[in-house]
Protein backbone atom coordinates (compact mmCIF):
# COMPACT_ATOMS: atom_id res chain seq x y z
CA UNK A 1 0.00 0.00 0.00
CA UNK A 2 1.30 3.54 -1.04
CA UNK A 3 1.69 6.35 1.63
CA UNK A 4 -1.21 8.09 -0.56
CA UNK A 5 -3.53 5.06 -0.36
CA UNK A 6 -2.96 4.50 3.08
CA UNK A 7 -3.54 8.16 3.84
CA UNK A 8 -7.04 8.28 1.57
CA UNK A 9 -7.63 4.70 3.44
CA UNK A 10 -7.28 6.32 7.08
CA UNK A 11 -9.21 9.81 6.11
CA UNK A 12 -12.16 7.65 5.08
CA UNK A 13 -12.54 5.73 8.32
CA UNK A 14 -12.11 9.11 9.94
CA UNK A 15 -15.21 10.17 8.11
CA UNK A 16 -17.29 7.12 9.21
CA UNK A 17 -16.41 7.34 12.49
CA UNK A 18 -17.15 11.03 13.14
CA UNK A 19 -20.47 10.95 11.06
CA UNK A 20 -21.46 7.88 13.50
CA UNK A 21 -20.78 9.68 16.17
CA UNK A 22 -23.30 12.28 14.98
CA UNK A 23 -26.24 9.92 14.85
CA UNK A 24 -26.98 9.08 18.34
CA UNK A 25 -29.45 6.45 18.83
CA UNK A 26 -32.28 7.32 20.19
CA UNK A 27 -33.08 7.18 23.76
CA UNK A 28 -35.04 3.87 25.01
CA UNK A 29 -38.63 4.71 26.37
CA UNK A 30 -38.77 5.47 30.31
CA UNK A 31 -41.23 5.39 32.36
CA UNK A 32 -41.44 8.50 34.67
CA UNK A 33 -44.23 8.65 37.13
CA UNK A 34 -47.94 7.29 37.53
CA UNK A 35 -50.65 9.91 36.63
CA UNK A 36 -52.27 10.31 40.02
CA UNK A 37 -48.49 11.94 41.17
CA UNK A 38 -49.31 14.85 39.42
CA UNK A 39 -52.23 16.31 41.19
CA UNK A 40 -52.32 19.88 40.40
CA UNK A 41 -50.76 22.22 38.42
CA UNK A 42 -47.36 23.12 38.85
CA UNK A 43 -46.87 19.55 40.62
CA UNK A 44 -43.33 18.14 39.29
CA UNK A 45 -41.42 14.79 38.77
CA UNK A 46 -37.90 15.28 38.52
CA UNK A 47 -35.80 12.24 36.36
CA UNK A 48 -33.01 11.31 34.66
CA UNK A 49 -33.41 11.11 30.43
CA UNK A 50 -30.71 10.16 28.29
CA UNK A 51 -27.99 10.75 31.07
CA UNK A 52 -29.24 14.42 31.52
CA UNK A 53 -31.55 15.71 34.67
CA UNK A 54 -34.86 16.13 33.14
CA UNK A 55 -38.32 17.33 34.86
CA UNK A 56 -42.07 16.07 34.34
CA UNK A 57 -44.48 19.07 35.30
CA UNK A 58 -48.21 19.56 35.02
CA UNK A 59 -48.47 22.65 33.32
CA UNK A 60 -51.86 24.66 32.88
CA UNK A 61 -53.93 24.28 29.53
CA UNK A 62 -52.35 25.80 26.64
CA UNK A 63 -54.19 28.71 25.18
CA UNK A 64 -52.79 27.13 21.77
CA UNK A 65 -51.82 23.59 20.74
CA UNK A 66 -48.31 22.90 21.67
CA UNK A 67 -46.17 19.88 20.37
CA UNK A 68 -44.04 20.25 23.89
CA UNK A 69 -47.46 19.37 25.77
CA UNK A 70 -48.98 16.24 25.95
CA UNK A 71 -52.65 15.89 27.19
CA UNK A 72 -54.01 13.08 29.28
CA UNK A 73 -58.05 13.42 29.54
CA UNK A 74 -57.83 17.07 31.55
CA UNK A 75 -54.28 17.01 32.50
CA UNK A 76 -51.84 18.70 30.79
CA UNK A 77 -48.09 17.04 30.98
CA UNK A 78 -44.79 18.73 29.57
CA UNK A 79 -41.40 17.14 29.95
CA UNK A 80 -37.58 18.36 29.32
CA UNK A 81 -33.97 18.52 29.53
CA UNK A 82 -32.46 20.81 32.53
CA UNK A 83 -29.34 21.61 30.85
CA UNK A 84 -29.34 25.21 29.15
CA UNK A 85 -29.13 25.42 26.15
CA UNK A 86 -26.77 28.54 26.95
CA UNK A 87 -23.33 26.79 28.27
CA UNK A 88 -24.60 23.07 29.19
CA UNK A 89 -25.47 23.88 33.22
CA UNK A 90 -28.34 22.30 34.93
CA UNK A 91 -31.21 24.88 35.30
CA UNK A 92 -32.72 24.43 39.32
CA UNK A 93 -36.36 23.23 39.74
CA UNK A 94 -38.99 25.70 39.20
CA UNK A 95 -39.57 28.56 42.14
CA UNK A 96 -42.92 29.58 43.77
CA UNK A 97 -43.47 31.61 40.46
CA UNK A 98 -42.94 28.83 38.26
CA UNK A 99 -39.42 30.15 36.83
CA UNK A 100 -36.43 28.28 36.59
CA UNK A 101 -33.24 30.77 36.30
CA UNK A 102 -29.86 29.45 34.98
CA UNK A 103 -27.42 29.98 37.90
CA UNK A 104 -24.18 30.42 35.39
CA UNK A 105 -25.67 32.83 33.31
CA UNK A 106 -29.23 34.23 33.93
CA UNK A 107 -31.21 32.64 31.71
CA UNK A 108 -34.75 32.30 32.62
CA UNK A 109 -37.03 29.95 31.53
CA UNK A 110 -40.96 28.97 32.39
CA UNK A 111 -42.13 25.88 34.25
CA UNK A 112 -42.59 24.52 30.79
CA UNK A 113 -39.07 24.94 29.77
CA UNK A 114 -39.79 27.88 27.30
CA UNK A 115 -36.92 30.22 27.12
CA UNK A 116 -38.22 33.71 28.00
CA UNK A 117 -34.68 35.17 28.03
CA UNK A 118 -31.35 34.69 27.35
CA UNK A 119 -28.19 34.48 27.01
CA UNK A 120 -29.23 31.17 26.02
CA UNK A 121 -30.52 31.05 22.63
CA UNK A 122 -33.61 28.19 22.57
CA UNK A 123 -35.79 26.53 24.89
CA UNK A 124 -34.77 23.98 27.30
CA UNK A 125 -34.67 20.67 25.20
CA UNK A 126 -38.35 19.01 25.12
CA UNK A 127 -38.79 15.37 25.83
CA UNK A 128 -41.80 13.37 24.31
CA UNK A 129 -44.47 12.03 26.42
CA UNK A 130 -47.05 9.38 25.99
CA UNK A 131 -49.40 8.10 28.23
CA UNK A 132 -49.40 4.22 28.92
CA UNK A 133 -52.33 2.81 31.33
CA UNK A 134 -52.32 5.68 33.59
CA UNK A 135 -48.53 5.83 33.72
CA UNK A 136 -46.53 8.74 32.32
CA UNK A 137 -43.10 7.43 29.61
CA UNK A 138 -40.69 9.78 28.08
CA UNK A 139 -40.09 8.10 24.53
CA UNK A 140 -37.65 10.19 22.96
CA UNK A 141 -36.88 13.91 21.77
CA UNK A 142 -39.11 16.46 20.28
CA UNK A 143 -37.61 18.20 17.77
CA UNK A 144 -37.40 22.46 18.80
CA UNK A 145 -40.83 23.57 17.41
Amino acid sequence: MTRRQATKALLVSTIGVVAGAGRAQAPAPQRIAELGQLGEVGADVPFDFARQKALLVRVPPPQKPNPRVLQAGSIYLTAFSRTCTHAGCIVPLPDQRGLMECGCHGSRFRADGVLLDGPAPTDLRAIALELRQNEVWAVGWLENP
